[in-house]
């Protein structure tokens, strides 16, 4: 993996108006950074490290200086042995790090960000299971995931703690996806996420607005729901398509937004929609419902159940669609869709007695 001198670091970071001071000596300035690293117990000879979090200590900086870092960054300068570059956002600083440390993985793979209150993790694997059938007829790797549920990267699958992980940890499985070759990673988006910039730096080939309600409203999250819906349509500002759902509550301030990506794709059951929903009814405990974009008007089936699913759906089909998805990929992906915890179904043989898991 090719390594980036502690100028570049430091350029990339002061081209993005974070620098506060940033003085180092000009024998450090070509000096190769092998490790970025936020967790002291991580760093080696010559890391980068990143004074990061609410709860940080400056015993952390001892441990890390200790162990091989060369510089640190920090919003605070704690007037260590090795020179420190003060920055106005830590937050944004590490995912610039990461960036650069890895060499941009994200820019090797189709990318998709999906943001909502509800709905993230089912609209996630929906998209998984079309690309997967896409992909698995053209030869290609299975698309890869990073949702609350869990996490797959080519390399391995793990269960998931946060929505969307911390920055560095975004570059390692953007950076695994890549080397394995998948051609698609598939994303959820938090508004913490957004709103601390985890994904500063990163931009998706499609963001997918589903909707808005209010949630996560708190002193540890958002302060209020304008706080919350901000964080959300930040998402635009990041993606080269957005796939936006019409019925989602405040439309027209989400449709105002997503004016800073390149294009607007919407989704929904009014008839003005790209990729319109209609004729939803229930067929046992399946969903059948049609669509009619600008390329086809076609039935779609739903193995999984519930009605309020249809909306993941045809968020799932917008962006196949706009990654022009064959329409029977679209189909067979859906019909198959599964997501763990999500409206699951188990039923007795002679199915007189029905479960439904749904966490």
């Amino acid at each position: 993996m090719k390594k980036h001198s502690i100028a570049e670091y430091v350029r990339l970071l002061e081209s993005n108006g974070l620098i506060i001071k940033g003085d180092y000596p000009e024998e450090l300035a070509k000096k190769s950074v092998k490790r970025v690293a936020y967790n002291s117990n991580r760093v080696g000879p010559d890391t980068l490290f990143v004074c990061k979090g609410a709860s940080f200590k400056e015993a952390y900086l001892d441990i890390a200086v200790n162990n091989g870092a060369i510089m640190y960054i920090s919003e605070i300068d704690y007037h260590k042995d090795i020179p420190c570059i003060l920055v106005n956002n830590i937050q944004k600083s590490l995912s610039l790090a990461a960036n650069l440390y890895y060499n941009y993985p994200w820019k090797r793979l189709t990318l998709v960000g999906i943001t909502g209150t509800k709905g993230k993790s089912t609209t996630a694997y929906y998209v998984k299971y079309i690309l997967d059938e896409y992909s698995q007829a053209h030869g290609q790797a299975a698309a890869g995931i990073i949702s609350s549920i869990d996490t797959y990267d080519g390399k391995s699958t793990r269960e998931s703690h946060l929505t969307t992980p911390e920055s560095l940890e975004l570059q390692v499985h953007f950076n695994n996806a890549a080397n394995r070759k998948l051609p698609y990673m598939v994303t959820e988006v938090s508004s913490q996420a957004l709103k601390y910039g985890r994904l500063y730096g990163v931009n998706f080939d499609v963001g997918v607005f589903l909707n808005i309600s209010e949630d996560h409203i708190s002193s540890i999250e958002h302060r209020d729901i304008e706080d919350y819906f901000v964080s959300k349509l930040a998402i635009f500002k990041q993606c080269r398509t957005a796939c936006v759902n019409l019925d989602s509550d405040m439309v027209d301030r989400v449709l105002a937004a997503a004016k800073d990506s390149e294009q607007v794709i919407t989704f929904g059951a009014k008839p003005e929609a790209d990729i319109y929903g209609y004729n939803v009814r229930k067929d046992g405990f399946d969903t059948v419902f049609n669509v009619r974009t600008p390329r086809f008007d076609r039935e779609f089936k739903l193995t999984m159940p519930g009605l309020f699913n249809v909306e993941n759906a045809l968020a799932a089909i917008a962006v196949a669609y706009t990654l022009n998805i064959p329409e029977e990929y679209i189909y067979e992906g859906l019909k198959k869709a599964r997501s763990s915890g999500r409206m699951e179904i188990y039923a007795t043989r002679n199915r007189d007695k029905i479960i439904i898991v749904d966490y």
